[in-house]
């Protein structure tokens, strides 16, 4: 799957052509389980997870943050980590972080943004 080209999202992943049923669940995983610690939403409805692939049991995870610099990196990676080593046929998680293309808030849909308007986040 590239995500690069194609915003991923626990709604939309479904929609996604070219993506393998254990490329959806482990971004299904990821939705479900690995929450932004600052907002009401998961990295994945963050539009922070840019790709997922694997090679038999080895995952590696694109992804990327809103801002440099950000305290929380290391304890996002984990619990991206954790989130799929819990998953039958993973056995190692390699994250890579990416800063192109850069996030933005664009790759926010009505529903997230809906979300943290709520929630007191300003966007």
């Amino acid at each position: 799957m590239s995500a690069h080209n194609v915003r991923v999202t626990g709604s939309d992943v479904d929609a996604l052509d070219g993506v393998s049923e254990f490329e959806r669940r482990l971004v299904e995983r990821i939705d479900a389980e690995v929450m932004d610690p600052h907002v009401p939403v998961s990295l994945v409805e963050m539009g922070m997870i840019y790709d997922v692939h694997h090679e038999g049991a080895d995952v590696t995870v694109e992804m990327t943050y809103p801002c440099m610099g950000c305290p929380a990196y290391q304890m996002l990676q984990d619990d991206v980590e954790e989130a799929l080593l819990d998953l039958d046929g993973v056995e190692d998680v390699s994250i890579e972080v990416v800063w192109d293309p850069v996030w933005s808030k664009d790759r926010l849909d009505e529903d997230v943004q809906r979300k943290l308007r709520e929630s007191g986040t300003a966007i």
